[in-house]
């Protein structure tokens, strides 16, 4: 099934060995590599690489973090790698708590990507566990990045303009991330209505990336390297809202972030 890794993946699987790298297996598909330029891509991998490795800048990173979502009010708690017991299966959990785990999942997802220069990639579902009064414990492993200023500040412009129904601004962050041509899959990836009740599934997640992939490559655009970092940190949040198998509200986690 991955006979098509060689060249410039393989060298970036290889790259990210030493890491629990299988989110990136989620995301990537061979139209990724195309619309990547080689040098760049293998760039991105080795400083994600590298920052794992790095674990006392990752303890700052932490703790950076950690003021950043007390700002917010976003009511999650981070600790180190790995510390805590295992948290029970996600299926164990009564819908009101699945449905209260995504809201928090989602809010911190956005707080990461609307505010702060680096993100934690890691929002794998065994990395949580439940803490009184709808809060979470987080425990991710050493996987962030440092976004590029123009590259999250046109994300934060996409999301703000699609959320906010703002279509001028949806266009122009679009067109800064050379992803205009494919405006109409990223409507979709987002979610049809009012985004009041998504439901998460890992295969809409691959084709939906898939098919922007291949819309790029055939208008012979060429991708930021921090894609790769947001592919990660994207797999992550659906592998673990995917095991909730409830209707989320991300419009309501994205204004309760947004309107902080």
């Amino acid at each position: 099934m991955l006979g098509w890794l060689k060249g410039t993946p393989g060298l970036l699987l290889r790259t990210l060995k030493d890491a629990e790298w299988k989110p990136l297996l989620d995301f990537v598909t061979p139209a990724f590599f195309e619309v990547m330029p080689a040098r760049a891509l293998l760039g991105q991998g080795r400083e994600l690489v590298g920052n794992a490795r790095d674990r006392k800048r990752f303890a700052t990173v932490r703790r950076r973090m950690q003021q950043g979502l007390d700002e917010l009010g976003v009511p999650v708690r981070l600790g180190p790698p790995g510390a805590g017991s295992p948290p029970p299966g996600l299926g164990e959990l009564a819908e009101p708590e699945r449905r209260a785990r995504g809201q928090r999942v989602l809010e911190l997802y956005f707080a990461q990507l609307l505010a702060g220069d680096v993100a934690i990639l890691d929002l794998r579902p065994d990395r949580f566990a439940a803490l009184g009064e709808g809060g979470l414990a987080w425990h991710p492993g050493p996987y962030y990045v440092d976004w590029d200023p123009g590259f999250v500040d046109a994300v934060r412009r996409l999301y703000r303009g699609f959320y906010r129904d703002d279509e001028g601004s949806f266009q122009e962050a679009l067109a800064d991330l050379e992803l205009q041509a494919a405006g109409d899959l990223f409507i979709r990836h987002f979610g049809e209505g009012d985004q009041r009740a998504v439901r998460f599934d890992r295969r809409t997640f691959q084709r939906s990336f898939h098919d922007i992939f291949v819309r790029c490559r055939d208008t012979g655009a060429s991708l930021h390297p921090n894609f790769l970092a947001l592919g990660v940190y994207l797999a992550t949040l659906y592998d673990h809202l995917a095991e909730l198998q409830v209707p989320l509200d991300v419009r309501a986690a994205f204004d309760r972030v947004a309107d902080g």
